[in-house]
């Protein structure tokens, strides 16, 4: 299959910049939630710095940014100010320093400006190291008269990051944390030098060698199907040579899922990052990316706040912090992992996809495994099945056939204008 093809199959699953495609994840059994947030009202906040609650709070960034005064957020353009501007102001009320350049919260780039705060570690021997805690905060703009706003993309992982910024603050730990709410994450500059993420790192704003690891937010409020929950996916684990394994309390609200990266970004071509994680991935600075995956709304002007899951974001941001917590007080300074090796587990999660999508257990399925492609995911079921309980560590053969169960799945489930189900089954 050619290259464009699979790249396109594999954007399905996490949050990639092409406009083409984006992350579709497992969805979880279906638990008793909360329902959606009403629309918004006509009249969108123009600040959130002095919300002192976290939920009302985190709607209220959510409101903020994907609302008619950010016009979508597009780099260079003055929504994008306006969005700039009220990050910084909520940095400046959370207690934040400035990590940018010519002592100020932002870093300028060719169009836009990234937007840097430092949380001080409160270990004088370890402050020095810094975790990067990121999350893009621009979008598509206008295209025609339309407004993209952009509420899952990527307001949503703005909004806990900065939760988990206002926590952090209150309790700093041992080593610094770098907020890093990126610009120009979107095309034209996605994967190109002038990519906020990318501009960082080729010219960071303090000493490459103090960034020890990167967790990166991207699409955390939305679910895949109705009726079904996306689970939290924490991505790049094993890029670690100490795991980051934080024990996380039960919540109904939120099943989270641990997943290799090579599951959606090993491609034929070679491998490749979708989101601003793949800046640090690509210099051997740990990396994890944390995604609910793409909803129905993803690049549509129909992701719009009203869209979104607050009971899931809202219980998302325990779990990005006790994360960004873990990497931040191990006493030994995260280090990249030489052997990433795939694991049963994650033959095990890429069951449950397959499970949930053939509607196993009465849970509804998706009409994109069914047909042509039901007996060919029937068996590919009972082969990741099998691999996860194979009482070993799969083998790089092995490893491949995961990866390629999970690409046939992600190419399946993309719409058949975009992947016929014939050309997914020669996968």
């Amino acid at each position: 299959m050619w290259p464009g093809r699979l790249f396109a199959a594999a954007c399905l699953l996490v949050a990639c910049g092409e406009r083409a495609g984006v992350g579709r994840v497992t969805p979880a059994p279906d638990v008793e939630v909360a329902p959606p947030d009403p629309p918004a009202d006509s009249s969108p906040p123009t600040s959130c710095a002095g919300e002192g609650d976290e939920a009302a709070a985190l709607r209220c960034w959510v409101r903020l940014l994907a609302g008619p005064g950010c016009a979508g957020r597009d780099n260079g353009s003055p929504g994008g100010a306006a969005a700039r501007a009220a990050i910084v102001a909520g940095l400046q009320a959370y207690g934040l320093e400035m990590a940018g350049e010519t002592g100020s919260f932002e870093q300028p780039l060719p169009r836009g400006a990234n937007v840097l705060a430092r949380v001080p570690g409160r270990d004088p021997a370890r402050a020095g190291e810094h975790v990067v805690l990121t999350a893009h905060y621009d979008h598509l703009g206008e295209h025609g008269g339309v407004v993209y706003p952009g509420a899952d993309d990527n307001a949503s992982g703005v909004a806990v990051a900065l939760a988990v910024a206002r926590r952090l603050a209150a309790d700093p730990p041992a080593r610094s944390v770098l907020l890093a709410a990126f610009d120009a994450e979107e095309p034209p500059d996605y994967r190109t030098p002038t990519m906020g993420s990318e501009h960082f790192v080729a010219h960071p704003t303090v000493a490459r060698e103090q960034l020890v690891a990167v967790v990166c937010l991207d699409l955390l409020g939305g679910d895949l199907w109705d009726g079904h929950r996306s689970p939290l996916y924490v991505m790049g684990r094993e890029t670690f040579a100490r795991r980051p394994e934080p024990a996380l309390a039960d919540d109904p609200r939120l099943l989270v899922r641990a997943m290799h990266l090579r599951l959606v970004e090993d491609l034929p071509h070679g491998r490749q990052a979708f989101s601003d994680h793949g800046a640090f991935f690509q210099r051997e600075i740990p990396s994890l990316f944390v995604s609910t995956g793409r909803s129905p709304h993803y690049h549509q002007p129909s992701d719009t706040p009203d869209t979104l899951k607050y009971d899931k974001m809202l219980a998302a941001i325990a779990v990005v912090e006790a994360h960004v917590r873990v990497l931040a007080d191990m006493p030994d300074r995260p280090v990249w992992a030489r052997d990433q090796p795939v694991r049963a587990a994650d033959a095990a999660v890429l069951a449950e996809l397959l499970a949930a999508g053939l509607g196993e257990g009465g849970a509804r399925g998706t009409d994109e495994f069914t047909g042509l492609a039901r007996a060919r995911l029937q068996a590919d079921l009972a082969r990741a099945r099998a691999l996860a309980a194979i009482g070993r560590e799969p083998n790089e053969s092995e490893a491949r056939e995961i990866v390629q169960i999970s690409l046939r799945a992600q190419c399946l489930l993309a719409v058949d204008s975009e992947m016929p189900t014939a050309a997914c089954l020669l996968l």
